[in-house]
């Protein structure tokens, strides 16, 4: 008699209706004892083709003698007879599993019903009544998406009772209605007492994507980190090359902002000399005629596409679309480049042989391996011939000679 109650009831503490026709509430298996259970957990472990492996346990805190005897007694009969309580489990899930495939359309099965009973300490005495089966199709599967709850739709848990719901570990979690008690990290548990109303427990997982799985705030402050490090990868960059521009020297051994010392100051006193040179007319009008050769520079130019060249080809590009010669001045202004950046770039090409250069007054110009000032009409050949008198070193007469 005692055997038979037990089972009875302890099948009736997992009664799950679908449908949305409501559930009976979580008795626990030993009521007929004049014991309740102090909970009931019931897990399902979903898998990436819907079938279920479901676990669970009826457990009551053993905190007197009646109890231990009790539960000693249920523990002997579910050893003697695991065959009794496991059929009519298994009997009344399968069941409950024909209801859910008759509403969802999906072929649902029950099989490898288990049960075990044991002492555990949690850390307090406890006695465990343990089922485990496996449900097939239990949740949906759509394309990669996994679609649990329609099979237990409109489920009850009293206060005492829990249901726990989790997924493959490649997987992450969409979307959850009603909100969860808790959110672990591959799983999600409401705690009773709820009264899932129609269309409820529901949840939606999917394979996780490269950064799924990373909370919003954890996004939110990686994509801030990297801004950050951008941010001082650029300033270092332009450090660098505020650095370079300070040490990289132009052809006559000045520094690129300007005439240094050494050689510098020899080619500064021919281009001050070729300014000055006679009368103040005559350098005013050497000016004029420089300014004139540089001064090519139109609008019409073709836009350069920093993204698809390098700095070097976008300077060679720039000085090619403005006939061959180009102010590194106006160079640096085009691009929107700092001057000494503009001046390691330049420096290198000069290395290189691809880029020639000259003092005009107090301003660098640049022009092209193969650029012809005799062919240039707007009085470049003038500028070629002042270039050849401040590289000669040559003095201020000189220079002014190479101007008239």
């Amino acid at each position: 008699m005692f055997l038979v109650v037990v089972a009875l009831l302890g099948v009736v503490g997992l009664a799950l209706t679908a449908g949305g026709a409501g559930a009976a509430p979580f008795d626990g298996g030993f009521a007929q004892m004049d014991v309740e259970p102090d909970d009931v957990s019931i897990a399902a472990d979903v898998g990436p083709d819907g079938d279920a492996q479901w676990t669970v346990e009826y457990r009551i805190r053993l905190a007197t003698d009646e109890e231990e005897r009790a539960f000693e007694e249920l523990r002997a009969d579910v050893e003697n007879d695991t065959e009794a309580y496991t059929t009519r489990f298994r009997d009344r899930m399968a069941s409950t599993a024909a209801t859910a495939e008759s509403t969802t359309g999906r072929n649902m099965t029950v099989s490898n019903a288990t049960v075990t009973a044991e002492r555990r300490e949690l850390p307090q005495a406890y006695g465990v009544l343990t089922y485990r089966f496996e449900w097939t199709n239990f949740a949906a599967v759509d394309g990669d998406r996994l679609r649990v709850g329609d099979a237990v739709d409109g489920l009850f848990l009293d206060g005492s009772s829990s249901l726990t719901v989790s997924w493959p570990a490649e997987y992450r979690l969409g979307e959850t209605s009603p909100d969860p008690s808790e959110v672990r990290d591959r799983s999600v548990v409401w705690n009773g007492p709820v009264d899932f109303s129609t269309g409820q427990p529901r949840i939606t997982v999917a394979p996780a994507s490269p950064l799924s799985g990373v909370p919003t705030a954890g996004l939110i402050a990686l994509l801030a980190a990297l801004v950050v490090a951008g941010g001082v990868a650029y300033r270092r960059r332009e450090a660098a090359d505020d650095g370079a521009g300070v040490i990289a020297t132009d052809e006559t051994g000045g520094t690129a902002e300007g005439g240094g010392g050494g050689s510098g100051d020899a080619t500064d006193t021919g281009a001050t000399a070729a300014d000055s040179g006679g009368d103040g007319s005559g350098g005013a009008v050497q000016s004029d005629s420089g300014d004139a050769g540089a001064s090519d520079e139109s609008a019409d130019a073709p836009p350069v596409d920093s993204d698809l060249l390098s700095n070097e080809e976008q300077v060679l590009r720039l000085v090619e679309s403005r006939g061959g010669r180009m102010k590194q001045k106006r160079v640096a202004e085009e691009l929107e480049w700092t001057a000494a950046k503009t001046s390691q770039v330049v420096t290198g090409l000069r290395d290189e042989g691809d880029l020639d250069g000259f003092r005009l007054g107090r301003e660098n110009v640049l022009s092209l391996p193969d650029y012809d000032p005799e062919a240039d009409a707007s009085g470049d050949g003038d500028d070629g011939e002042r270039r050849e008198g401040g590289d000669s070193g040559g003095d201020g007469g000189a220079g002014a000679t190479g101007s008239d």
